[in-house]
């Protein structure tokens, strides 16, 4: 195992409609993901994780695409190239052991403007959906490896 980054923030949805909430520490389980988001309550227990770097990247050109504007990660990662990431690679965050599932991040070719002559999108690049396979604490800040 390499260390490859760090986790830099942990994020929820209680409910639908709610704001996301940003804490320093939460479990994750198997069956329900990231203990208190609502989408775990839904049955969907699989967590997305995407880059600090791409999203501050997006920030800083005042990025206004449909899918950045409603996106919220539920772990932002840093000192990592999610695109060289396949799946069944495993991220091990202190304790926890997350599996990379093989979907991506849906287009939104309707309404999304980098589809219009370009492919860029950092958000599909930098972007994954992970399983729990060895639930326990997160910790922000905690040391990020992967396995292959």
């Amino acid at each position: 195992m390499d260390q490859i980054g760090r986790l830099e923030a942990i994020v929820y949805v209680p409910a639908k409609g709610e704001p996301s909430v940003s804490v320093t520490e939460r479990n994750v389980s198997e069956a329900y993901g990231l203990e208190g988001d609502y989408h775990g309550a839904k049955g969907d227990s699989s967590l997305m994780v995407w880059t600090k770097e791409a999203r501050d990247k997006l920030n800083a050109q005042n990025f206004s695409g449909i899918c950045f504007q409603r996106f919220r990660e539920n772990l932002s990662l840093s000192g990592l190239d999610l695109s060289k990431v396949k799946a069944k690679d495993r991220l091990v965050i202190g304790e926890v052991v997350l599996e990379v599932e093989p979907r991506k991040k849906a287009c939104h070719p309707d309404i999304c403007p980098l589809t219009e002559g370009r492919a860029d999108c950092l958000l599909k690049k930098q972007s994954l959906y992970v399983k729990v396979i060895k639930p326990g604490l997160l910790l922000k800040g905690a040391s990020v490896c992967i396995e292959r």
